[in-house]
């Protein structure tokens, strides 16, 4: 009975050793951020608009509701914005160009639960290069099958019916 005493008696003390050593987690903040886009194509001289979210784990309820030591450093095309807060809204124009260019928009946040850098790739279109639809709403004649192809087309059908069923009467 006195070693199963002293058994649990180790297993507590080990037990309490664990949890009373084990650094906490909120002695380490993260930092978490997206980054989205919307569109992502588009034709030169268009605008989009850059959303960009950032939360801090594990840090001050005050702080993260607020997002006020948050900041945040955007970059497209050469032209950089900076601000403050959980959310940071930008738009940019595309730049004119002369064939398909992809260019990078990076946004970083900064607190002081760290950095949080993301990267998207804009596409930017030459004028001109996209379909515009009809000028009558309707959908554009897309060149479907000539009565002629469309009459040989059931004949052969027609044909292969036949074939199926003589073959299927010859087998029986």
């Amino acid at each position: 009975m006195k070693k199963v005493l002293l058994i649990a008696a180790a297993m507590f003390l080990a037990l309490a050793a664990t949890v009373g050593l084990a650094p906490t987690a909120s002695a380490y903040p993260e930092l978490t951020c997206n980054l989205t886009v919307e569109p992502q194509v588009l034709n030169e001289g268009e605008t989009f608009t850059a959303t960009a979210t950032a939360a801090e784990v594990e840090s001050s309820a005050r702080a993260a509701a607020e997002g006020d030591d948050i900041a945040w450093e955007m970059t497209f095309n050469g032209e950089t914005r900076t601000g403050t807060g959980a959310v940071f809204v930008q738009k940019f124009k595309a730049p004119n160009v002369d064939d398909t260019t992809k260019l990078t928009l990076t946004a970083k946040s900064t607190s002081t639960a760290g950095t949080c850098p993301h990267q998207v790739t804009i596409t930017v279109l030459p004028d001109g290069t996209t379909v515009s639809p009809p000028d009558d709403g309707g959908l554009p004649n897309t060149g479907g099958p000539r009565l002629l192809i469309l009459l040989a087309g059931l004949g052969l059908l027609a044909a292969g019916v036949v074939a199926v069923r003589k073959s299927r009467s010859n087998n029986a």
